[in-house]
């Protein structure tokens, strides 16, 4: 079989120190047979919180400062081994969690990134500890006696099959990069608010902007009535362009969080009822307790963290504001395997595709990822992709 690739060596983007790019040539990619492995092309990465390593060194548990950092990422496998679930040429989507893929969680689309095989130690028993918070993608690479470097920011990468979605041919690489943390995880999120058509939708403050916009995609998309209260002038402006590519839509209102009154006016546009739903990016003590406050009767509380507030914390009364009303709280911090089949078919609507052009604002090459980086710092964009193979 002809090789999907020609590459002898792997280009990876690393962060020595802070504000110091580097792109280190690392061998290959190494497969061992009977590993459960891939080895993917990357086409098409985004940033996430990645400029905290950046500006202060501070990294995620996908990410470090020699090896490699970012975690979504789009491609084609151009080596499939042993893999029995994927082959050469698949154009796959890989989740920045950790599914092992053969587990009962798994195999009936439970799982959630948080059990997993790659750290070593039998699935599913206390010898396997999940590898959504270990050594970066580190394991991968030791079961394979690889040393390419890991993580999405590099030209090539190891994938286990688990993690691994094959995405059909018609949806372009740069609408299925959106399924992991910006539009993808906005489904699940809405998932677990169980939006629905005729549903108002609060969506409190900017936070991580890839979240509080794409929830606007997606709240739209289900036919909720979208109230998006916003923080700052460049959000407003992307949530406006966001319901201009859809056509213009009478069930999309911004409020200014900045203003002392925008809780009243939130109120208002819900007939003084209250949504029914509510969405936080702050992870603000009082701005929860107000969402607590604004909900209707039976509402639910989702919230989506924010790992730019390091004072994350809730304090309720859980009689007053929670059983009188019969509020929900809840949260997680993936996009569920389970939710893999709607997400791409979310992502093939064209309406959907138009909305996410406008959240999608930069692109650069990987030699020019200092730039997108400084440019996430300052919060005037929305979701920043990154093409490793492009000059």
């Amino acid at each position: 079989m002809t090789k999907l690739h020609q590459a002898t060596t792997n280009r990876v983007v690393t962060v020595p120190k802070p504000r110091n790019l580097n792109i280190a040539d690392r061998p290959f990619p190494r497969l061992k047979p009977g590993s459960g492995s891939v080895i993917i092309k990357t086409e098409i990465a985004a940033l996430c919180v990645d400029d905290k390593m950046w500006t202060d060194h501070d990294h995620e548990w996908f990410s470090h400062p020699i090896h490699g950092m970012g975690h979504e990422g789009v491609g084609i496998v151009v080596d499939a081994g042993t893999s029995a679930k994927l082959k050469d040429g698949d154009r796959v989507l890989i989740s920045h969690g950790g599914y092992c893929g053969g587990c009962y969680s798994c195999e009936n689309l439970l799982c959630q990134a948080m059990c997993t095989n790659i750290a070593g130690g039998e699935v599913g028993t206390s010898s396997a500890p999940p590898a959504f918070f270990i050594d970066g993608f580190a394991p991968i690479e030791r079961k394979n006696d690889s040393k390419s470097g890991w993580a999405a920011l590099a030209q090539y990468r190891l994938a286990d099959e688990g993690t691994c979605t094959v995405i059909p041919d018609d949806l372009d690489f740069k609408y299925a990069i959106a399924a992991e943390c910006s539009v993808g995880m906005a489904y699940c999120a809405q998932e677990f608010l169980g939006v629905k058509s005729g549903d108002y939708l609060l969506l409190l403050g900017n936070g991580q902007r890839q979240f509080s916009l794409s929830h606007v995609i997606v709240g739209l998309f289900r036919g909720a009535r979208v109230i998006a209260a916003i923080g700052d002038d460049y959000q407003a402006e992307r949530v406006r362009a966001i319901g201009k590519a859809r056509g213009g839509t009478p069930d999309l209102h911004i409020v200014d969080m900045r203003l002392s009154d925008w809780k009243v006016k939130a109120l208002s546009l819900t007939d003084g009822n209250g949504p029914e739903k509510v969405a936080d990016f702050t992870s603000d003590e009082k701005v929860l307790n107000t969402a607590l406050d604004l909900l209707c009767v039976q509402g639910v509380l989702y919230i989506q963290e924010n790992l730019y507030n390091k004072n994350r914390k809730l304090s309720i009364d859980p009689y007053a504001q929670l059983a009188e009303k019969n509020l929900t709280i809840t949260a997680t911090i993936d996009s569920r395997h389970i939710d893999r089949p709607g997400i791409i078919r979310m992502l093939r609507n064209i309406e959907v595709q138009r909305m996410w052009d406008e959240v999608a604002t930069h692109e650069f090459s990987l030699t020019e990822v200092d730039k997108a980086l400084e440019l996430t710092v300052t919060k005037q964009c929305g979701k920043v992709l990154v093409y490793p193979h492009r000059h």
